[in-house]
């Protein structure tokens, strides 16, 4: 019995430490939406006014991750540091980009800047 308990705090602190996260750009940790911001595993990024959500997510080598505009209208870019090509200026829609290499990948909005709108995509 008792070694069961001790399995089961074991196991429970386990969970606790796996649903902890790095800061994101906007405040938000492991996996919390304050803002556009938080952490997450998501392969879908939703642009909304001012804000990617998530802001940072942990995708699969190969997996193809599709920002979609949800912004009212207002125009906004997914632009990348690495160079790759980006959606360009777009207020609807969606913009798809598969990535084949581990790495972190950091992108922004060029019309509004990387301190109101930036992101990042891990890549294990």
């Amino acid at each position: 019995m008792r070694k069961m308990l001790c399995a089961c705090v074991v196991v429970g602190l386990v969970s606790l430490a796996a649903c902890g996260g790095s800061t994101g750009p906007y405040g938000g940790t492991g996996g919390t939406m304050q803002g556009g911001g938080g952490n997450s595993t998501s392969n879908a990024i939703s642009i909304g006014n001012d804000f990617f959500s998530p802001s940072s997510t942990t995708v699969a080598t190969g997996t193809t991750v599709t920002w979609t505009w949800n912004s009212s209208g207002t125009a906004h870019t997914v632009t990348f540091d690495d160079g790759a090509p980006g959606s360009g200026a777009k207020s609807s829609g969606t913009f798809s980009r598969t990535f084949t290499t581990a790495g972190t990948y950091t992108y922004y909005c060029q019309i509004h800047g990387r301190a109101v709108m930036s992101g990042s995509i891990t890549v294990q």
